[in-house]
């Protein structure tokens, strides 16, 4: 809302209680303001509605901005409960249906306003999707917080396949949001004076857990369904506001919270599980309230739980291992069962099918049921089991339910991670929870509620009797308190303090068992406020990008802004890096530049950091860098993650100044002649002069090489054997293309260098594309586009190629291709369909087993996982290389290497062939005798070996740099 919009917000306000005053009723008042006084609502909204974005139900909320009266209702949202059957409902489920191009009749996923929709939001899409595999998307909002895809590449349905559209987790997100206001629209045109939702005020909803980039995405959803004036709330802050609402509607009840006491809010939902503590205080003759307390991020909840059963209940099947898109259809069922069970007076048994596939559908459909006692059994010990005070949840990568591609917690636990929390906050909560407040759709039955309490009890003691807040809906109350805190923010009133759940930290070095961090934002900042560190001052390079490694904590609640600490990495998380790009004018040079931090939580709710140059009025606002992959543990010894320039220490110290400025020296000189023995010298030169071996120059020292190769790269063509070696250190000296702060940086110039505008053509040879293949992780998806369509004349020509190279050049050609893992999957099944030809009608290329099993590869090296191609595509790869018969021994290793790669379990239904392939794929390694460790990676799930890693990528990483985001 603009400011005059507040403005006439509050004369609307004055009016009302003006004609209170003179003794008109509120509800007259309200009304003789609409009629009498409509300018002064011009740009004011008239409601405040609040949204739940649910994981598994969306609810929409509304009361009127200016009556006195408080008329806070849910909204039911008309949807599609059926094809071609419209009707409005209490929830929008969360799910989205694509169908296919004939599936549903003409006008099936029509609505009232909107007569052509292809696609069903809602009610139907569930029903319809449980029915129908592989065309259900599911769960966005979890996908909205995976930072090990790209959140806004269209890869939903995950599993799906390749003829089903994709959506992603933004794009169905967005759906959401525009159906409900869609729907609100429609039920305005009857009203006298319609109020459009995009007008309106608007409070969305996201879990507290949520990181600033998923928090950022669900604000870009937002913006793209045409909201113009909205505010994000924590989902457990609306929960108790829901709660605020409805003892302020009744205040003949005497208040059951005290000053002093402190409430546990628990919230479980589809998705996400949140703890808070907000604890009462007194506030100017009146109770008020202030969020002490936050958890950690926890993908668990009621997805969960539907897996688990969905586990169950493939087990009963007595099928095997269903494939993605039937294994959805079974978790939509189990998740039906366990509703209905759980509902008062539910069955003690519930069927379960899945439909067939195929010609005959109904005869391959399978059918089970899910029993009261197998549902208890699963959710009480596998979510909900009696566990100590002490009990800590699993850190095991393994463990965890990662079926559909999500990282769900390892620990299912939901007991043992409130334990956690609690224990983490023992100096917040000086004494047990005086009050509970459940939330979620999974504390629906009252069973699970009364369990969280027993074991609670276990820990506080029998005489523990907390006192148990209530709020109109455990599926609504989010909805109706972001509603109410909409109202509240504008008006005034009893509102929750305590500002921003968690403090930020920038690393500046590592000590010990310790991380040395900067406070960059301190926890309970308020919305609005800026807060500028004058300390320290940052020197920083004008043209060049900078990136700053981010870490939060929500445990360290009494730490100041600006202050320097060493904190222990087990209470810190590690989030996406922020990175800009400093421009101060043509003619401003690379001269440094002094700046310092600004921070400011946005009214919005989502966080701003900028730097602020000290002697200009410039400022350059950092952003998230969610791309990059590599990452540096920062307690471990090794570390060697760069920081901006406050750093004090870099491995580079270990070699001696003087040799490092021998071996730059060496360069200069041997580019500025056209002797071609000491360029071929070069390698060996530097490893004299630096006394190490290349192998063990740290990423630092590669780095500060790399800045000296680039400066001296217009000298590179003195002579073949000068261009070669450069082409060989440069890659060599900047691999994998990430993993510096200023890596981008020097990228982007050695590309302008080499396939900038009229350069493609006068660079080229094995050598030039062994330095892509090197520093292709640095390479953003439209550069590897780039660098695809050069090669696709050549590698995709078939049998008259326009370009012929020589076999050495055309082998890196596809080791550079096969390196390009931002590529999409369809993408690299074109690309390896020649190389799949070689093994039909042998002799089979060198290059060949290396490149397709890093196109078919089951885990990337950088790439998200919505890279990796589709369990259906390589399944075809596999069956086209098993009737292979190898002519030697070294043909037989690389071919079993590539079944290897391209078969290895990860864990990923979708991604993971099936087992009938699998066991095939087994036998062939057994038969031909391929190393034991082939057949553990292919028969379980085994995270790669550094040497395993280094084959797949094709060189060693420089020291201090490790991969991460492929296993």
């Amino acid at each position: 809302m603009t400011n005059g919009g507040v403005e006439q917000g509050h004369q609307a306000q004055q009016y009302c209680q003006d004609e209170v005053i003179q003794g008109h009723g509120g509800l007259l008042a309200t009304l003789l303001f609409w009629q009498q006084a409509p300018h002064i609502l011009r740009g004011m909204a008239r409601y405040s509605i609040g949204i739940d974005l649910g994981t598994t139900n969306c609810a929409l909320a509304a009361v009127e901005m200016v009556k006195r009266k408080n008329d806070l209702l849910p909204i039911p949202v008309v949807q599609l409960v059926a094809p071609g059957d419209v009707d409005a409902k209490p929830l929008l489920p969360s799910f989205l249906y694509l169908p296919s191009e004939h599936e549903l009749p003409a006008g099936a996923a029509a609505l009232p306003w909107d007569a052509e929709r292809k696609y069903m939001v809602g009610e139907a899409a569930r029903t319809w999707g449980a029915k129908v595999a592989g065309r259900l998307v599911s769960s966005a909002k979890s996908w909205l917080c995976h930072d090990g895809v790209d959140r806004q590449a269209a890869i939903l349905p995950w599993g799906a396949s390749s003829d089903v559209p994709k959506v992603s987790a933004v794009d169905a997100s967005t759906r959401y949001l525009q159906h409900l206001a869609q729907s609100w629209n429609h039920q305005q045109q009857a009203e006298k004076s319609p109020a459009r939702f995009e007008e309106q005020r608007i409070t969305l909803t996201v879990p507290s857990s949520f990181d600033d980039v998923a928090r950022q995405l669900t604000a870009e959803a937002a913006r793209r369904a045409g909201f113009l004036n909205v505010t994000l709330l924590e989902e457990p802050q609306a929960a108790f506001y829901a709660w605020i609402a409805q003892a302020d509607r009744d205040r003949r009840r005497k208040q059951p919270l005290k000053e002093g006491m402190t409430c546990l809010v628990l919230d479980v939902g589809g998705g996400t599980t949140d703890f808070s503590l907000i604890e009462c205080v007194a506030e100017e003759g009146t109770l008020g309230f202030v969020r002490k307390a936050v958890g950690d991020h926890l993908l668990l909840g009621g997805d969960n739980m539907d897996l688990a059963l969905a586990h169950l209940l493939e087990d009963k099947l007595k099928a095997g291992k269903l494939d993605a898109g039937r294994f959805g259809q079974l978790t939509q069922a189990a998740r039906t069962a366990k509703e209905a069970i759980l509902t008062m007076n539910g069955p003690n048994e519930y069927p379960v099918a899945i439909m067939g596939r195929g010609k005959s559908v109904v005869a391959s459909s399978l059918s089970t049921s899910l029993t009261l006692a197998e549902l208890e059994e699963q959710l009480m010990e596998g979510f909900f089991p009696e566990v100590s005070w002490e009990s800590e949840p699993a850190r095991s990568k393994t463990t965890g339910i990662h079926e559909m591609g999500l990282p769900f917690v390892s620990d299912a636990a939901i007991t043992r991670h409130l334990a956690n929390f609690l224990r983490q906050h023992h100096q917040t909560l000086a004494e047990p929870p005086a009050a509970i407040l459940f939330n979620g759709g999974v504390f629906t039955p009252p069973v699970l509620r009364e369990r969280m309490l027993q074991v609670m009890r276990n820990w506080f003691g029998a005489d523990w009797q907390p006192i148990i807040l209530t709020t109109p809906s455990l599926d609504l109350s989010v909805a109706l308190g972001a509603a109410y805190f909409g109202r509240q923010r504008e008006y005034g009133g009893r509102a929750i303090a305590g500002g921003l759940a968690r403090s930020y930290y920038m690393a500046i070095g590592s000590r010990d068992d310790a991380t040395q961090m900067l406070c960059v934002v301190p926890q309970h900042m308020e919305e609005g406020q800026t807060i500028e560190l004058n300390e320290p001052v940052l020197e920083l390079s004008l043209g060049q990008p900078v990136q700053f490694p981010l870490y939060t904590s929500t445990v360290r609640d009494e730490d100041q802004a600006g202050a320097t600490l060493k904190i222990p990495p087990s209470q810190l998380q590690k989030l996406a890096p922020l990175q800009t790009l400093l421009r101060g004018g043509k003619r401003s040079g690379t001269k440094g530049v002094p700046v310092t931090l600004t921070s400011t939580l946005t009214p919005i709710g989502t966080l701003e950091l900028s730097l602020v140059a000290q002697n200009s009025p410039h400022r350059w606002r950092l952003e998230f860098n969610t791309r990059d992959a590599v990452s540096v543990d920062p307690a471990s010894e090794e570390s060697t993650e760069p920081a901006p320039s406050v750093v004090e220490q870099s491995p580079e110290h270990a070699f001696p100044e003087d040799r490092i400025e021998a071996a730059l020296a060496e360069l200069r000189t041997v580019f500025s002649h056209q002797d071609e023995q000491p360029a071929k010298q070069l390698t060996k030169t530097w490893e004299r002069l630096l006394d190490a071996s290349r192998r063990s120059w740290p990423s630092s020292l590669c780095r500060r090489l790399a800045d000296s190769l680039l400066e001296v790269a217009e000298q590179r063509r003195r002579s073949p054997s000068h261009l070669s070696r450069w082409y060989h250190l440069t890659g060599y000296c900047l691999r994998p293309g990430y993993g510096d702060s200023r890596d981008r940086f020097r990228i982007d110039q050695l590309w302008k260098m080499l396939c900038g505008p009229g350069r493609s053509g006068n660079e080229g040879g094995a050598d030039f594309w062994i330095l892509w293949r090197r520093v292709s992780g640095g390479l953003a998806p439209n550069l590897q586009i780039t660098l695809l369509d050069r090669l696709r004349p050549v590698l995709l020509a078939g049998k008259s190629p326009v370009i012929r190279p020589n076999p050495n050049e055309l082998a890196e050609m596809w080791r550079a291709v096969a390196s390009l893992e931002r590529l999409e999957p369809k993408v690299k099944g074109l690309l390896a369909e020649p190389l799949l030809k070689q093994y039909r009608r042998p002799p089979v290329q060198l290059a060949t087993p290396w490149a397709l099993a890093r196109l078919g590869s089951r885990s990337m090296l950088y790439a998200p996982i919505n890279n990796i191609v589709t369990a259906e595509v390589v399944s075809r790869w596999i069956e086209q290389l098993l009737p292979y018969q190898p002519r030697h021994d070294s043909d037989r290793q690389l071919w079993l290497w590539t079944l290897t790669n391209i078969s290895r379990r990860i864990g990923l239904r979708g991604l993971d062939i099936d087992e009938v392939l699998r066991s095939r794929v087994l036998k062939t390694l057994e038969e031909f005798k391929a190393p034991h460790r082939y057949l553990d990676l292919v028969e379980h799930q085994r995270s790669l070996e550094k040497e395993e890693q280094q084959q797949m990528f094709g060189d060693d990483l420089p020291l201090g740099l490790k991969i991460i985001n492929g296993d």
